[in-house]
């Protein structure tokens, strides 16, 4: 299966935060897989760099709730994290997976989803450019120039327009959730990421009104998704991909 680009593939849908991550662990190639299986368009992630400058895929800036190791990734070398388990702690049959590069999910799943890639600040520090680079070269060589929308603060947005202002951007909702809008505007996104419970219809209509597309983190509750539809939110991220599927027709 080939999937349309971003801005051809339909609304509303959903995307499966950190993967299908109620039945595999988050921000694995399982969890991506079993969404990406189960027809959904969209998997968001979390990118972060390693003391040597790789790429993994991991929320947290430490790896001590999810594998059994200890220290914060920035200070790891990609192959000290190759050597934790990041699958035991959601049961014996993930006992052994490792943490996945950047490129390693770009690779598994080029032109069958969209991806919503949420780059971590580094600090409050600028974003690096090299870094940036880094990963804008990923994602032309995958093939996700189209398919791929940058989701993060406004430090990592002032990189990302300076290195690759055709990628398209999502601000998030960080410190002031209800300046989201504005400082969408500011920073030329065409979608905003509204940060549960700090939205309202009008901010929604707003975004729409200037050409902005609204996703919500997040809903895992089947009425409150409808609810949410109901508001004009053109995504919804959610950790139980299946039951919102179900409940409100979106993939």
């Amino acid at each position: 299966m080939i999937l349309k680009n971003d801005d051809s593939s339909p609304y509303p849908r959903l995307c499966a935060h950190r993967g299908f991550n109620t039945i595999a662990p988050e921000n694995s190639l399982p969890a991506f897989g079993a969404a990406v299986a189960l027809g959904a368009a969209e998997i968001e992630m979390d990118v972060r760099e390693t003391a040597d400058g790789e790429l993994v895929v991991c929320h947290d800036d430490s790896v001590d709730r999810i594998s059994n190791g200890t220290g914060r990734i920035a200070e790891l070398t990609f192959a000290q994290l190759r050597t934790l388990d990041f699958g035991s702690r959601r049961g014996k049959h993930f006992a052994g997976l490792k943490i996945a590069s950047l490129e390693e999910v770009l690779k598994a799943f080029a032109g069958k989803v969209i991806v919503n890639l949420h780059i971590k600040s580094v600090n409050g520090k600028p974003f690096p450019h090299k870094t940036m680079q880094r990963i804008v070269e990923l994602i032309y060589k995958y093939g996700f120039a189209k398919r791929l929308y940058f989701m993060a603060n406004g430090d990592v947005m002032e990189t990302a327009l300076e290195v690759a202002p055709e990628i398209q951007r999502c601000m998030a909702a960080g410190s002031a959730p209800y300046e989201i809008v504005e400082n969408a505007l500011r920073w030329q996104c065409s979608k905003v990421q509204l940060f549960k419970p700090h939205y309202n219809e009008a901010m929604i209509h707003k975004a729409h009104e200037n050409g902005i597309r609204c996703n919500v983190f997040f809903s895992d509750d089947p009425a409150e998704a409808r609810t949410m539809l109901a508001m004009g939110i053109d995504t919804i991220l959610t950790n139980d991909y299946l039951s919102i599927a179900n409940a409100t027709g979106c993939r």
